[in-house]
């Protein structure tokens, strides 16, 4: 029971992030501004660097750790799927 209480938040909180994503992009095309998708604005880090999304340094930094972010959970997908066969 209590793992299946565990699933549902993780669940939830899977769910929100997709829609938070979803409407970040709508966002970004509406206003044709890219800062929506900056990862550090989304984490919410200016409020304790207020600079750190300005800039395009900033704009690529963001854009590097999302493809690190995304390049290695699909290793690590890819690698328990290979262990597991």
């Amino acid at each position: 029971m209590f793992k299946k209480i565990i699933k549902s938040f993780l669940n939830l909180f899977l769910f929100s992030a997709i829609l938070h994503n979803c409407i970040l992009v709508f966002l970004t095309i509406r206003n044709s501004n890219i800062k929506y998708l900056n990862y550090f604005r989304i984490l919410g880090l200016e409020e304790f660097w207020p600079k750190i999304v300005e800039g395009r340094t900033s704009d690529l930094i963001s854009l590097l750790v999302i493809l690190i972010i995304t390049t290695s959970f699909l290793i690590s997908g890819i690698l328990n799927k290979k262990s597991n066969l």
